[in-house]
């Protein structure tokens, strides 16, 4: 079976590697579009925004940037920003809140979208999630209500702006429960990687699945997965990281799963209708910003093993092993 549907827009792309690497994996994994999200490396100011569109547009690669809405505690210039190029702003949930309002009200005047880290720093400073299996491990772990205290803050904080606010990666039932009354202002992202595993899949402290959002239990993976076939969840995204520094101790490894080169096969392996992953990785999107998808590529179903050597990402770290969709 085959069918056609629109390139993705991934709105989760972490800074960890170089442009030309990011534009070269996204092409292998059907995405003609991303927005590169400054977690890795700071985008605060115009000369770093210029240097990241500048090697998109040697690339021919549709790069949309986020830029730092807060820097060393301290309002990034974001009217300057958005002029020279930004197209969404990005920020911690557990930052100075009178400054997180400001951005609040800077993006609704602007009309820029803000994308929000739910997440308290100082309760996850864990490895993987809070659960019994963590204990098990002999790790700490990260509780669901590091997300989700944050992700019921933010939203009441939102309502009293009209400002485009994305939650992005939210990983836990707890936090979908929040934020199914959502306003229309508030969009709600997921990461990939939490729809397809979850903490059990970390056997034999294997760090391979040691990532950020940390993979949570099996029922709020299935709560995700709900929430997406409801329309609670807008967005679906990969949250790709180039974590190459793997083979050490659990504890030592870095942070993040590969998967850009393979990300709308991934997507289309998801047991959800197809017309709902289309909507959830490229459609939806799209009408974020405000643009059309006019690039189609053609999915053909069945079952694939994963071959890291043709991976472009310098991290070739990933979990994954079988696909049940391929790019024809």
């Amino acid at each position: 079976m085959r069918i056609k549907v629109p390139k993705s827009f991934d709105l989760n792309v972490k800074n960890s590697e170089s442009v030309a690497r990011i534009a070269s994996s996204a092409k292998n994994g059907g995405v003609g579009y991303a927005l590169m999200i400054p977690a890795i490396k700071p985008i605060y100011n115009k000369l770093h925004l210029a240097y990241n569109l500048k090697r998109a547009n040697e690339e021919n690669f549709n790069l949309f940037v986020a830029a730092q809405g807060i820097h060393d505690n301290k309002l990034s210039d974001i009217s300057i920003l958005k002029q020279k190029g930004a197209s969404a702003v990005y920020i911690n949930s557990d930052e100075d809140m009178n400054l997180i309002k400001r951005i609040f009200e800077y993006a609704s005047f602007l009309n820029i979208p803000v994308f929000v880290n739910a997440n308290n720093k100082a309760l996850s400073v864990g490895v993987i999630n809070e659960s019994e299996n963590a204990y098990k491990m002999g790790l700490s772990g990260i509780p669901n209500y590091a997300e989700s205290t944050e992700v019921a803050k933010i939203l009441e904080f939102s309502r009293h702006f009209d400002a485009k606010i994305v939650f992005q990666s939210i990983t836990t039932k707890e936090s979908i429960e929040i934020l199914k009354n959502k306003p229309e202002n508030v969009f709600v992202d997921v990461a990939i990687d939490n729809l397809f595993f979850c903490d059990e899949n970390i056997n034999e402290f294997d760090t391979l699945f040691k990532t950020f959002p940390a993979l949570r239990s099996k029922e709020d993976k299935n709560a995700l997965l709900k929430a997406c076939e409801e329309g609670v969840v807008d967005f679906i995204s990969s949250n790709h990281i180039a974590a190459t520094n793997k083979d050490v101790a659990f504890e030592e490894a870095e942070k993040g799963i590969s998967k850009l080169d393979i990300f709308t096969q991934l997507a289309y392996s998801l047991p959800l209708a197809h017309k709902k992953i289309t909507e959830l990785v490229s459609t939806n999107p799209a009408k974020l910003f405000d643009i059309r998808i006019d690039e189609f590529i053609e999915i053909e179903f069945g079952n694939y093993k994963v071959n890291t050597s043709n991976f472009q990402s310098k991290a070739k770290t990933t979990p994954y092993k079988t696909l049940k969709a391929k790019i024809v």
